[in-house]
């Protein structure tokens, strides 16, 4: 078996050259029209966002405040309210605790007003401690170290 060896051998008149010349890719925009592209692009939906959408937000804005202030002197009051309940709770709590003590008089000590220069009928603030004496300590902790300021 004689079989001929066919070599592999280039076609005729040789391969195409290798193409390696720099091909770029083809511009659309250079900087001056791309530029005014977005400076009118940025202009048209400024004239949108102030002629359409503000105005809406605006009118938002402004019942939400109204809304905001028409219920303030309520939600002061509803807060006060709560806060002299929980100072009459802790006198109540106080004339409780102390009934078997004999010449104990709540708001009093040893028989004696503590603020001498208040009218009996005067309110007197108590201090962070007496307002939380019957709270957890958590809640004392919690309100002594706050940041915020309330209105």
């Amino acid at each position: 078996m004689d079989a001929a060896i066919k070599q592999d051998l280039p076609p005729e008149g040789g391969y195409q050259k290798i193409q390696y010349a720099r091909n770029p890719a083809k511009t659309y925009f250079r900087g001056g029209r791309l530029l005014a592209g977005v400076l009118l692009f940025n202009g048209c939906t400024t004239y949108y966002y102030f002629n359409h959408c503000y105005p809406k937000i605006l009118h938002e804005r402004v019942e939400k405040n109204g809304a905001h202030l028409a219920t303030l002197p309520l939600l002061m009051a509803e807060r006060d309210r709560a806060y002299l309940k929980h100072c009459r709770a802790i006198r109540d709590e106080e004339e409780k605790l102390m009934a078997n003590v004999p010449n104990w008089e709540v708001g009093k000590w040893k028989g004696e007003q503590i603020y001498k220069t208040l009218d009996r009928n005067d309110f007197n603030d108590p201090i962070l401690c007496e307002y939380y004496v019957h709270a957890p300590f958590f809640d004392f902790w919690k309100k002594a170290h706050e940041a915020q300021i309330q209105v």
